[in-house]
């Protein structure tokens, strides 16, 4: 059986999906907030030839002459990339990969994607905040007792952990994900990334599969597996 098919059918057989997702599931979607591409040229251009800011990351933790530019390039963010948004490709096929399944989600992403694409917002814990938390400086919903009461009903059963676009290196969610691949006994750790981001310990390689490449076109392949 090859990866693809070794993926769908741990996803198959689980009780429930706990999903890990960062930067790299914004960018199959093409939204890309460390890059200087004709999209931040299109949007912020202006910020660029005034501030040199060069990607959106930059644009949300400048330092503004005046807190009037941070409220606009945040007023602007929020328009373009959460209230312009129409849920994408790579989105619909992760709904169908999750189904009927109980699921949790923990992203830094914080575009709210998720939420607008139809999973319930409270399954979904954007760990750093969102853009609006920034705009209007509310604080970051705080979802660990949520997160907890999900791993606890799911404790010693059959749990596919999906982890998408998130570094080899990352410590805020993809250290915890491993570890809890490592002590969960029937759990199954899939990593879907580029090939020099993907990573997997090799004390958890017997119960994981990696998945190079696009994560949409990834994604899709899962979802045809799956149906």
């Amino acid at each position: 059986m090859d990866a693809i098919g070794k993926a769908a059918t741990a996803i198959a057989r689980a009780d429930a999906i706990l999903i890990g997702a960062s930067n790299g599931l914004s960018i199959a979607e093409g939204y890309h907030i460390f890059a200087h591409n004709e999209m931040f040229h299109r949007q912020f251009g202006d910020y660029w030839q005034r501030f040199g800011i060069r990607n959106v990351l930059e644009g949300c933790f400048f330092r503004y002459p005046h807190e009037d530019d941070r409220r606009e390039f945040l007023r602007r963010l929020q328009q373009y990339w959460v209230a312009d948004y129409r849920s994408s490709p790579v989105m619909k096929d992760l709904l169908a990969i999750v189904g009927g399944k109980d699921y949790f989600i923990l992203t830094s992403n914080a575009d709210t994607h998720l939420e607008l694409s139809g999973f319930a917002p409270e399954k979904v814990f954007e760990i750093e905040g969102t853009f609006e938390n920034m705009l209007l400086g509310t604080p970051v919903a705080d979802k660990s007792r949520d997160a907890n009461a999900f791993l606890d009903r799911y404790r010693g059963r059959r749990l596919a952990i999906l982890e998408m676009g998130i570094g080899s290196r990352n410590r805020l969610i993809k250290r915890p994900l491993m570890q809890l691949a490592a002590c969960e006994p029937y759990a199954t750790y899939i990593t879907l990334n580029l090939a020099h981001e993907l990573y997997i310990p090799a004390g958890i390689a017997h119960k994981s599969v990696g998945l190079e490449g696009d994560i949409a076109v990834t994604l899709r392949a899962l979802k045809r597996a799956l149906s």
